[in-house]
């Protein structure tokens, strides 16, 4: 690793146990809350209904079938751009039961891995012990809503995440440094948002990479699939209600709670509109400031809930990234020589709001009126969030956002005394160990 563990503080062999053990743990009470196998499809491994819709958008492109104009089988809107097809094809190829398992595979690997490098741009030394540890954390991390609804879904977000985090913690110079964000903007749109972040940080190579990455992509996607490209572009990504309704609780964005208080009218836009931008803009400036002060995945994990919170429609799933952000927050209790109990209490709250007490409710309440039997989780589910009366779906939806209000909010806040480093970042593992990973 060119020299990076020379310095770096390793992870004991205690603390590896010690996560592995409560990987366990959170295993079991996944297990207890929601069965692995719960009907209806609502356990784990009962699922995977996004990866149908990644599927069939794949066969549309081969098929030279129209990729936006009508639901594709097994009923649900191509949401993605057009290139997002195109890269899902090889899933399309396979049996669909190797392609579930293979995903979910894939995506608990990413989530191991983002862990991995987060500890590791944390200062801590890449060994066993971090290994184990990693496993560990990423079976507890499972229990966070996000992580566990990417997983239930066979989403993509993890592997996103993974490739996001690793590419902007390589070293300035390290060659093409920024592509990870063209490519994941090429395939999710929502990462475009670590463009302005790049600009602002003055990190213009990867801005540079970052561009033409993303732009290669909607060529790509515009010479194999142009009439695509066209609906896409000058259409469908505009229209919100192909990926849902505002007003589900899980639409954990900030216009997820506007259509919630303002329900059955429609919020003002220009309400949303002021209230995204000043929540972008705060992100930005938190992001700058942890950059700043050589925070290199504070900033990167800042820009990567600014993509879950400004879109007019969020999922609870994508905010994998309070996965990191949890990372950075143990460490943080580790580390701290004053106010540990303090740290502790933040970290251990952020995991209660982030974990899958919602979709565990929902559960019950579908079991309470006896829908086990549905054909399908989601007419169970919408009879179940039926029972929630508007204010209770603002809260459910506001949640997340209000962490990333929280986050934003005490690193912009706080002012930095003599020998004190900036909020969420006090130290890394090894205060000689100042250089991004390679």
């Amino acid at each position: 690793m060119h020299g990076r563990d020379s310095g770096a503080s390793g992870i004991s062999a205690r603390w590896a146990a010690g996560a592995l053990l409560a990987g366990v743990a959170a295993l079991v009470v996944q297990a207890l809350l929601i069965p692995l196998r719960a009907a209806p499809q609502f356990g784990l491994l009962a699922n995977q209904s996004d990866l149908e819709i990644y599927r069939s958008g794949a066969l549309q492109v081969l098929h030279h079938a129209p990729l936006y104009a009508a639901p594709v089988p097994p009923g649900g809107w191509f949401t993605y751009p057009p290139f997002a097809a195109i890269v899902f094809v090889p899933l399309a190829l396979i049996p669909v039961d190797v392609a579930k398992l293979g995903v979910f595979i894939v995506s608990g690997v990413a989530l191991w891995a983002t862990l991995w490098r987060s500890c590791r741009a944390l200062g801590y030394r890449g060994d066993f012990n971090l290994a184990v540890a990693s496993i560990g954390s990423a079976l507890v991390a499972a229990d966070l809503e996000s992580v566990r609804g990417t997983l239930w879904q066979d989403q993509i977000n993890l592997i996103l995440m993974a490739i996001i985090v690793w590419d902007l913690t390589r070293p300035p110079t390290a060659r093409l440094r920024g592509w990870a964000i063209g490519l994941a903007a090429g395939v999710k749109l929502t990462a475009v948002v670590f463009l302005p972040y790049l600009v602002l940080t003055r990190q213009w190579r990867a801005a540079g990479s970052a561009t033409v990455t993303t732009a290669a992509t909607v060529i790509a996607a515009s010479v194999i699939t142009p009439a695509d490209s066209r609906e896409y572009w000058l259409h469908a990504v505009r229209d919100v209600d192909r990926i849902g309704p505002l007003t589900h609780p899980f639409n954990q964005s900030i216009n997820g709670v506007l259509a919630n208080l303002w329900a059955p009218s429609a919020p003002p836009t220009a309400v949303w509109l002021l209230l995204v931008a000043a929540a972008a803009a705060l992100g930005y400036a938190a992001a700058w400031k942890a950059h700043r002060a050589g925070q290199s995945l504070l900033d990167i994990v800042i820009v990567g809930l600014i993509a879950c919170v400004v879109p007019p429609l969020a999922w609870g799933h994508h905010w994998v990234w309070i996965a990191p952000l949890l990372i950075v927050l143990l460490h943080n209790t580790i580390q701290a020589h004053e106010h540990r109990a303090s740290w502790a209490v933040a970290t251990a709250a952020v995991f209660v709001a982030g974990s899958m007490w919602c979709i565990s409710w929902i559960y019950a309440e579908i079991k309470h009126l006896g829908l086990t039997t549905a054909p399908g989780y989601i007419p169970a589910m919408t009879s179940a969030v039926d029972q929630m009366p508007n204010w209770v779906r603002a809260i459910v939806c506001g949640i997340p956002p209000t962490i990333y209000l929280a986050v934003v909010s005490t690193i912009l806040l706080h002012k930095k005394r003599d020998g004190q480093n900036s909020p969420l970042s006090l130290r890394t593992a090894n205060s000689d160990v100042k250089n991004p990973l390679p």
